[in-house]
């Protein structure tokens, strides 16, 4: 029975392939090779009248029984390639039915997911045929976003427990239950059009689109990448920087530093050339964000204080109320080995101590109590 689903889905996919059916399900967001609007699903910034052309790569990816499937690259005005695109009609067959899923899978430059656009003219369906609701669409998006989903380490068939049938029941022809373990991270009904999509993504392609960048990256790319809203790129671009280029885009890198998430910003501390913590300009708009920083990378940027000029100081004085106890301390220990300490410093440290709304006013108290001009 198996068998037949199979012969009899392929001599239909033949005679619709004779009628061209990726042009005839082709969405308006993108058509004669440009991609007009932003993706149903994308997790890269998209400008509102931003237009993209295709271009050729020697990338491809290989679908069941259909062949290869070319990835493209998607550049803008100027030529620069922003993502990559391959348009997938593959084969999904589950307990001896065979459907085609029609899906436009996109990649960033470093080969990680970036989203998905379905066709208008052909959704995704569920067993039994039942098309995909925004909510099932919403959940494809989430899994294909978890690169290390426990998809990755399983075949299909140990994702499915077969129920027990009797001698009159066909097997193929009793559906199974997906097992508990994946079943809340999967489209209900879908769970094979998941995984075929899943390791679609996340297949060789990745690391091609990847090797592919590094090999005709510029510097003018680099600088392009570092701009976009994204910890993969702002790190790729970072490990990669030379000292000269840390210090021409200090102004950048520290915009980053107070947005970024607390990876990226461990990062740039750890990594920032020495140059600059010692130099005012440099270190600067580093300091002028951290009350607006998580307390990792507050404690991480204290480490640099000993090079802190003392307006630095006297400005950290202003947000002595965002400090953890240690990190109090620590601002205090530096004091206390800090010589001409003007009398505008000691005023805000003095309102501080006074405040009675300040967990920690007491250290301070103390440090100046203890201190000696």
């Amino acid at each position: 029975m198996k068998l037949i689903a199979v012969i009899f889905f392929f001599a239909v996919h033949m005679s619709w392939s004779q009628f061209d059916r990726v042009n005839s399900f082709s969405n308006n967001k993108w058509a004669g090779g440009q991609q007009l609007e932003k993706p149903q699903f994308f997790i890269l910034p998209w400008q509102p009248g931003t237009q993209l052309v295709e271009k050729e790569t020697n990338l491809s990816i290989k679908v069941d029984s259909l062949g290869l499937k070319p990835v493209k690259a998607l550049q803008d005005s100027s030529g620069t390639i922003i993502i990559y695109v391959s348009d997938i009609s593959t084969p999904v067959c589950a307990d001896g039915d065979c459907r085609l899923m029609d899906i436009r899978f996109y990649w960033t430059l470093l080969g990680g997911y970036a989203g998905f656009d379905s066709y208008q003219q052909s959704p995704l369906t569920k067993h039994d045929h039942d098309e995909f609701v925004y909510a099932d669409y919403l959940k494809l998006h989430q899994l294909l976003l978890d690169d290390n989903s426990i998809l990755k380490r399983r075949k299909v068939d140990e994702l499915v427990k077969k129920p027990q049938v009797s001698e009159n029941e066909n097997v193929d022809a009793v559906a199974g239950a997906t097992i508990k373990e994946v079943k809340e991270s999967v489209v209900s009904g879908a769970l094979y059009s998941c995984y075929t999509a899943w390791h679609i993504v996340h297949g060789v392609v990745k690391n091609q689109i990847r090797e592919l960048t590094v090999k005709g990256l510029s510097e003018d790319q680099l600088v392009s990448m570092l701009s976009v809203d994204n910890p993969d790129y702002q790190i790729f671009v970072l490990k990669r920087f030379s000292k000269a280029q840390y210090e021409k885009n200090y102004k950048q890198i520290a915009a980053i530093f107070k947005d970024g998430i607390p990876l990226v910003r461990s990062y740039i501390v750890k990594n920032v050339p020495s140059s600059f913590w010692e130099n005012e300009t440099l270190q600067t708009p580093f300091w002028n964000c951290f009350s607006d920083l998580d307390i990792n990378s507050r404690s991480l940027l204290l480490e640099k204080i000993a090079m802190a000029p003392l307006t630095i100081i006297y400005e950290l004085s202003k947000n002595l109320g965002v400090m953890t106890k240690n990190q109090l301390k620590q601002y205090l220990n530096h004091l206390s080995n800090t010589k001409g300490i003007d009398k505008v410093l000691i005023e805000s440290l003095k309102s501080f101590a006074d405040d009675p709304n300040e967990t920690y006013n007491y250290l301070v108290d103390n440090f100046l109590e203890d201190y000696v001009e």
